[in-house]
């Protein structure tokens, strides 16, 4: 477990919103409700920044006093090796079934039943279909780990609230109306950027790549927008509090940290602890040619503003987050450094044609 130490956090550029719709922060007790154990499948992804959702889920469930089994999509020998994959055999210590198989064959299905069943695997109805056809019926609960990237951009109003406008077209909703279609008692979270032990995809390790090495820190201007960091065990411990919630189904919930922060901020935070200045260089993706709507190549954000509240899974779950990025930021960099990633090669080919067009040297 870490240890959260709290830092100030005006210079660089963070803040704790309360934004439109906004309630005062009580949780409403009808539905944090007292639970007898469950049995939870998790069916889980292999790639990007949910894999490790699984390997935290598991472990908070676990300390609530339910039985997990985890369904892992891809080849056992060829993940077993590396992070999280790796962190299994300490789960199976503790009583968890893990099976590697593939989430769209009915026949790699682990033969138990369950209450519960939490899909972080699929992003689009052709990877969940089976799964979910394959449940109906038999299950209490279903729950749908989706994306906030499903949302549409707000560039008047960009604090993101359950009920804002999304992409019709966007594969996860596309997923949610065929699990009402189906009847079956269903929550969907929709979280935003992770970072925590045994990550998959880099997020704030982005930013340690170019200050350790002393190099520029080119981020999309103005570079005040505002995202969202989540350690991945207030994520986990946000979807741990659904077994025997009733008031939890046919709810959609935010996943997401009660802060935000600035671009720029988590350069500064990361550049302080590591005990040096980010050399920041702020640039027009759409100017220089890496970039456009939204995106920028090479950058780990979107390069607008992509923020949510939580305060619905405050009020219904009773959930509170335990942890902050700022609080988290020398952790991180400890790890970081301990993995030896100051001494990797890493590309920055992407920054050189960045700082060429602004004629930087």
């Amino acid at each position: 477990n870490f240890m959260v130490k709290r830092s100030p956090h005006s210079k660089m550029q963070v803040q704790r919103f309360q934004c439109r719709g906004a309630q005062p922060q009580k949780a409403n007790r009808t539905r944090c409700v007292s639970v007898k154990a469950a049995k939870a499948l998790i069916v889980n992804t292999k790639g990007g920044g949910h894999a490790f959702i699984g390997l935290h889920l598991a472990k908070a469930l676990l300390a609530k006093g339910h039985t997990v089994t985890i369904l892992q999509d891809g080849d056992q020998a060829k993940l077993s090796a590396k992070a999280p994959f790796s962190q299994y055999a300490g789960l199976e210590g503790h009583g968890v079934n893990v099976h590697f198989g593939s989430p769209t064959d009915p026949a790699a299905f682990p033969k138990d039943t369950f209450d519960i069943v939490y899909d972080n695997n699929g992003k689009d109805l052709d990877s969940c279909k089976p799964l979910i056809d394959a449940y109906t019926g038999k299950v209490k609960h279903y729950v749908f780990v989706g994306s906030a990237g499903a949302y549409k951009a707000n560039s008047i109003e960009p604090c993101i609230f359950e009920g804002d406008v999304r992409k019709a077209t966007a594969g996860h909703v596309v997923v949610e109306n065929y699990l009402q279609e189906k009847g079956l008692p269903f929550t969907v979270f929709q979280p935003m950027y992770l970072y925590g032990p045994h990550t998959a995809k880099d997020c704030e390790q982005w930013f340690m790549d170019r200050i350790v090495r002393d190099r520029p820190v080119c981020i999309p201007e103005p570079g005040i927008q505002l995202t969202s960091l989540t350690h991945v065990e207030d994520l986990a411990s946000m979807l741990a509090a659904v077994p025997g919630n009733e008031g939890a189904k046919f709810q959609q919930y935010n996943s997401c940290s009660d802060r935000c922060i600035s671009f720029t901020g988590i350069a500064k935070a990361v550049a302080k602890a590591m005990g040096k200045e980010a050399k920041i260089v702020l640039y027009s993706p759409e100017k220089v040619g890496t970039g456009k709507g939204g995106k920028a190549e090479g950058f780990p954000f979107r390069t607008e503003h992509f923020f949510a509240s939580s305060n619905k899974a405050k009020r219904e779950l009773g959930w509170q987050p335990k942890h902050t990025f700022l609080g988290d930021v020398n952790t991180q960099v400890e790890e970081y450094m301990k993995q030896g990633r100051d001494r990797k090669e890493v590309d920055f080919s992407i920054d050189d044609k960045i700082l060429a067009a602004l004629g930087h040297a």
